[in-house]
């Protein structure tokens, strides 16, 4: 067996594999036993992803992503020590944790770094020296993001530099930390040391362990314990009022009232939040503590019973109700909607047999398919609601089923015939090409064996039904997309999938010379993604 070392390089390996490759393709019985030794079922005419794993097999590795694994493991031993410290320190905010996790554990003592490292990776014993040397040192900016020691802290996620956490964030205060430091997250938006380490929000960051006591150590030295960012992050997700009752605790109640977002009092905006996610616990917090059942929402401007009507949130509209919520009747359209998604059939085809426009707008069955109602859905195509029925950007509901993993509902609107490869929105997608982009994968699976997107299969490295599709249109091979792109720019992420979808194209007249809109090569562009076997393939093709 055959053993890496630092000196190893993943671009020798590809060299070597495309060698042996070829020696393969020319009938050398040499290289075919030295094949079969380690792929014994191999196929007749193997390709290049097949002898890449066969030279990883011969390091005693399971495939060429392992082996390309091990080489960045190795690689770090002899890359620069400041340059891993940065990159770790990146990882903190929009930066590759897995990596961060992986160069931690690869590389010794790195900890040492710097006290914002020290800070991150849970080594108290470093810490505790630096500030013992260098009391100021708790106040220095310093790595990628000019960041604070406690900030590095706060929005880490290192796998067990947690233990730690709270000792280290308790010596930095006491060194002069500022508890209340935070940063812009370049929309204007103030980032505190609680909302690192609370986390949720839009991208669902997971909390850290101590959480609670970080967050009750820094008001405790002055953080404010009334946090807007806070607040809206930890809306979003789930239904659970635990940082509500923590903040009201420690805050000022009035502020609930005085401060706003989205124009409305941060009791009523949340309140709204809650409405649109179906939160139940969180809503009843909210009206306990003083909020207006009769607020507005603060993006649809409707009042929130409207609004929970409208989205089918029929036990969060009766809370409302018994609140004191003013129940307002509702026009044609909006409570043919509303009873549409409470599942009230006679209503809602009394209301479209009073106004008729009720079957030809796409706001029903948006909704619908946003929150994988396929009960409504069924009910409003029984109506003789079409199933492609568009609004002005030609977002249909099968767009919007696959943008948020509909799965129930896009069944029921491709049984009734929906258009799986119409384009729609600004950007002109399909609906693969939606499921794709927002990492719907139960979607993919569903869309990829019946659609005819080139561009969407070859981006999903769905090679086989891509195969079936230029079979049956060869035509396909030269197609562009919207942007006037080629497809040898769909290239999926995976190098070896890559490769495949380079000689399928070839095998179908693709030329390997066609430009994207901006003039730029097919290889050219593939090696800028790292895509470094797809872009020798394409060069050795032509197309350079």
């Amino acid at each position: 067996m055959r053993s890496l070392t630092v000196r190893t390089s993943i671009e020798s390996l590809r060299k070597e594999a495309r060698s042996w490759l070829n020696f393969l393709r020319v009938g050398d019985e040499a290289a075919h036993a030295r094949f079969r030794a380690v792929v014994p079922h191999a196929p007749a005419q193997p390709g290049l992803r097949d002898v890449q794993l066969a030279v990883a097999r011969e390091y005693g590795l399971p495939g060429w992503s392992a082996l390309r694994d091990a080489l960045a493991d190795l690689a770090l031993l002899r890359a620069d020590r400041a340059e891993l410290a940065d990159e770790v320190l990146r990882s903190a905010w929009q930066g590759d944790a897995q990596a961060a996790c992986r160069i931690v554990h690869r590389v010794p003592d790195l900890s040492v770094a710097s006290i914002h490292l020290a800070a991150m990776c849970g080594d108290l014993d470093e810490v505790r020296r630096r500030l013992a040397r260098e009391p100021g040192a708790a106040r220095v900016r310093g790595g990628p993001h000019r960041w604070e020691p406690l900030q590095y802290l706060a929005y880490g996620r290192l796998v067990g530099a947690e233990v730690h956490a709270v000792a280290i964030a308790r010596l930095l205060l006491d060194a002069g930390a500022d508890a209340g430091v935070g940063h812009d997250d370049g929309w204007g938006n103030t980032y505190t040391l609680s909302n690192g380490v609370i986390g949720q929000g839009e991208n669902r960051r997971p909390e850290h362990l101590h959480a609670e006591a970080l967050v009750d150590l820094f008001v405790d030295r002055g953080a404010p314990a009334f946090d807007p960012q806070v607040l809206y992050d930890t809306s979003l997700n789930t239904d659970d009022p635990r940082w509500l009752e923590r903040s009201w605790a420690r805050s000022e109640p009035g502020r609930w009232r005085t401060d706003r977002m989205a124009g409305l009092p941060m009791l009523d905006y949340l309140l709204g939040n809650a409405v649109e996610r179906d939160h139940r616990r969180r809503a009843t917090w909210l009206l306990d503590h003083g909020a207006d059942p009769d607020t507005l929402h603060g993006y649809s401007h409707a009042p929130v019973h409207t609004h929970a009507l409208l989205y089918g949130r029929v036990s969060l509209a009766d809370l409302l109700a018994a609140r004191g919520a003013t129940v307002r009747p509702l026009p044609g359209v909006a409570a043919f909607q509303a009873a549409a998604l409470r599942g009230d059939l006679a209503e809602a085809r009394r209301w479209a047999a009073q106004d008729p426009s009720c079957l030809t707008l796409p706001g029903p069955l948006t909704v619908a398919a946003q929150r994988d109602r396929d009960d409504a859905v069924e009910l409003l195509l029984s109506l003789g609601v079409p199933v492609d029925v568009c609004p002005p950007d030609q977002k249909r509901a099968l767009h919007w089923a696959a943008q948020c993993g509909s799965v129930r509902v896009a069944r029921r609107l491709l049984a009734a015939g929906a258009d799986v490869d119409r384009r729609g929105s600004g950007y002109r997608g399909t609906p693969l090409g939606f499921a794709l982009h927002f990492g719907q994968s139960e979607m993919v699976e569903l869309l990829a064996p019946l659609t005819r997107d080139v561009f969407g299969l070859a981006q999903g490295g769905r090679l086989e039904r891509l195969a079936e599709v230029l079979r049956e249109d060869p035509a396909a091979a030269h197609a562009r997309d919207p942007s006037g792109d080629p497809l040898w720019f769909a290239l999926p992420d995976d190098d070896g999938v890559a490769v495949d979808l380079v000689d399928l194209l070839l095998a179908f007249g693709a030329d390997p010379r066609a430009t994207n809109a901006a003039g730029e090569s097919p290889a050219r562009a593939a090696r800028r993604r790292g895509l470094l076997d797809a872009a020798e393939t394409l060069e050795s093709r032509g197309g350079g």
